[in-house]
């Protein structure tokens, strides 16, 4: 994680905590305990929930970024070994480092003719996420080709359409996403986006 990243995230930390002393005092200010309890209660419940949320996503980070480091400390000693790559890209991607996502990607799909398929889907998605929009498309639907039910690959596509304005063609991949597994997660997730989408389009009729 950057430190700009860093210092967002316990900045938000801070004013969080901030707030629920602020709900505190005024709690125990009030003349009528009774009335500062239950007009603070809830607020000073909801901050306390707010801060344990942001503690364990702290956390969860903390251990991502000790992993990744021994999977670095891997490949140094392997070099060759490509079959690290992925996993360090994806790892790069849950601590923020998406620069250096793109780079661990594309080291791997460089090096190799026919890449892991979660692999190629996570690199050209970042790249049309990144601006490389064409080329995003492009991998994506060698991916889709390498393995026509990867649902996370026909989603990317689906989401890609869409932000090119094409809902008509964004409807198409979502439903050969949900056709897939519809009771697969993907399968849900994509259930829901195109209710969203085809109300979309009848608004546009």
């Amino acid at each position: 994680m950057s430190i700009g990243r860093t210092a967002l995230v316990l900045g938000s930390i801070a004013l969080v905590v901030a707030l629920g002393s602020f709900a505190i005092r005024r709690a125990i200010i009030a003349k009528d305990e009774r009335y500062g309890r239950e007009t603070f209660g809830a607020q000073i419940s909801e901050q306390l929930e707010q801060i344990r949320q942001s503690t364990l996503q702290q956390q969860h980070l903390q251990s991502r970024r000790a992993v990744l480091e021994q999977i670095r400390d891997s490949l140094a000693r392997n070099p060759k070994d490509s079959s690290l790559l992925p996993l360090i890209g994806s790892l790069q991607i849950e601590v923020g480092d998406t620069l250096a996502a793109l780079a661990t990607y594309r080291r791997y799909i460089d090096s190799l003719g026919s890449p892991n398929v979660v692999a190629l889907t996570d690199y050209a998605f970042l790249l049309y996420a990144t601006g490389e929009r064409t080329r995003g498309m492009r991998l994506t639907e060698r991916a889709i080709r390498q393995a026509p039910s990867y649902q996370i690959a026909l989603y990317n596509m689906a989401v890609m359409e869409f932000d090119r304005g094409r809902i008509a063609q964004a409807i198409a991949w979502m439903e050969r996403c949900r056709a897939v597994d519809s009771n697969s997660a993907m399968g849900r997730l994509a259930q829901r986006a195109l209710e969203q989408l085809r109300q979309m389009e009848r608004d546009s009729l």
